[in-house]
């Protein structure tokens, strides 16, 4: 390995120190080691984009650099942030770095606590940049301005100017937003289920947003997005209630436009799920569902809360285990003529395959026997034992609010009047939030208690008819992957 000296110098700086003069004084940091120059000549330190530097980089990264030497510091980079990154991939390199004119070496104590430093000022500029991103998207969203992603369905997009700024507006498409108007109708007055509204579209040949068949959770979404609303006073309310940021007054409310719903979401959570926080604007294109019936919507949307196939079925304990073994979608509980029955909802709502139809008591029989079978063939089966992913994602949220409530804590003791009752407000809300992951983690745990209470075979075997439903489900889940049905055959793919 070698040292580099690297010298740069703009051609636009006529008086700016010559390459030979940078290489000179880089020349008397070395002790003797072998040593590469690398040279830019004509370009700006506001980038590193230079033929030279990167050349630099890219045979650091080939470990054949253990030092670099530069006349002045502003001959790396004229951005703060730049040069801060810069440092931290030299450190992963177990690359030292010496200025000649600073006198900043970073093999020195001295030189690493200007190192720190720099690192600190750089971090602020970060957070600087990252503020006025920010604050630059409220200002737009606040302003009504489309904030990008694809149109919802019965919109598309067209150019308009704002206060002199280009921008999208939502336009219109007839023929969809008819179909939208009679989802709204449908859900809130006619008491079509969003499974018999997605049905009903599929039935009549009209095809979902990119194609495709209708699902109760396409339906869900639409109804939920607050785009087709016509903004008034009780939509307002509604909104503030559910803990949404309202970037207009409630004047603005009057003229019935549409709403744009803002706000970051983890990786699957669904858009309209969880809204406190989220921030709501008014938009530049008029609504299209009456406050009322849009609110009426949401109400029966939270009392039929979609529940994933997740085992929390209150009919069987099989729920979210069975599948169709001819379209792979789930067999879910209907009752008829006094008996529960497992039919497909892939025929059912999609009418992706011809459907089947079997007695819950039936397989409920069936699936036992099964159990019990397998479990003869096992002196002992240790269920599992490693932590649910949501207890581990429970505690990440619950380190994440006491923070939160440090930090507003640390800010009481240097406020004034006018922040304490806010900042108070706040705490009192986070402590809301603590009580509730407290309340669901100890959940979580009895249930695992219970599990553990279940891990000899013979008793599992022995009492499984007489346990309750929720105990069979905490069983099954712990020892099932699915199940397939196909006609007449059940197929259970167990986790051990």
């Amino acid at each position: 390995m070698k040292a580099a000296i690297y010298a740069r110098q703009s051609i636009d700086k006529k008086d700016s120190i010559s390459i030979e003069t940078q290489i000179k004084h880089c020349l008397m940091e070395l002790k003797g080691e072998d040593y590469e120059t690398y040279i830019d000549r004509g370009f700006s330190g506001k980038s590193i984009q230079r033929p030279a530097f990167l050349r630099l980089l890219d045979d650091i990264k080939n470990n054949k650099i253990n030092k670099i030497i530069i006349y002045r510091l502003d001959r790396i980079s004229r951005s703060l942030l730049d040069f801060a990154n810069l440092m931290t991939f030299f450190e992963e390199h177990n690359v030292s770095f010496i200025s000649t004119m600073e006198k900043f070496d970073t093999q020195t104590p001295m030189g690493r606590a200007m190192l720190s430093i720099t690192m600190v000022f750089a971090q602020l500029e970060r957070e600087t940049i990252a503020q006025r991103i920010k604050d630059n998207y409220y200002e737009r969203a606040k302003k009504g301005f489309y904030m990008g992603g694809p149109p919802p369905f019965g919109f598309t997009k067209e150019e308009v100017k704002v206060d002199g700024k280009k921008t999208k507006r939502l336009k219109e498409k007839l023929d969809e937003i008819e179909i939208v108007k009679e989802m709204f109708d449908l859900y809130a007055y006619e008491g079509y289920s969003l499974g018999q509204i997605s049905k009903y579209l599929n039935e009549n040949n009209i095809k979902a947003p990119k194609g495709g068949n209708w699902d109760s959770a396409k339906i869900s979404r639409i109804l939920q997005n607050p785009v087709y609303v016509k903004s008034d006073a009780d939509i307002y309310d509604y909104y503030k209630e559910k803990g949404c940021v309202i970037t207009n007054d409630p004047k603005d409310f009057i003229n019935g436009f549409g709403l744009y719903l803002y706000g970051p979401r983890g990786k699957n959570e669904r858009k309209f799920k969880n809204i406190a926080g989220k921030t709501l604007s008014i938009a530049l294109h008029y609504g299209i569902i009456n406050s009322d019936t849009f609110i009426k919507c949401q109400k029966k949307l939270e009392k039929n809360l979609q529940l994933k196939n997740s085992g929390k079925g209150k009919h069987t304990y099989l729920s979210g285990l069975v599948k169709c073994g001819k379209c792979n979608y789930a067999l879910t509980v209907v009752s008829a003529n006094g008996y529960k029955y497992l039919v497909c909802r892939g025929h059912t709502n999609l009418h992706c395959c011809e459907g089947q139809t079997h007695r819950l008591k039936e397989v409920e029989n069936e699936i036992e026997k099964i159990i019990k079978l397998r479990l003869k063939e096992e002196k002992y089966i240790a269920l599992p034992a490693e932590e649910p992913r949501e207890l581990k994602e429970l505690k990440l949220n619950l380190i994440e609010i006491e923070n939160n409530i440090n930090n507003l804590i640390n800010y009481l003791a240097s406020s004034n009047g006018a922040l304490i009752g806010y900042i108070n407000k706040k705490i009192n809300e986070f402590e809301e939030k603590k009580q509730k992951i407290l309340e669901r983690m100890n959940k979580i745990k009895e249930e695992q208690n219970l599990k553990d209470n279940y891990n000899d075979i013979g008793i599992i075997a022995e009492k499984f008819e007489k346990l309750t439903l929720e105990d069979k489900k905490l069983i099954t889940n712990a020892l099932i992957e699915k199940i397939e049905i196909l006609d007449n055959n059940i197929n259970v793919f167990f986790k051990f």
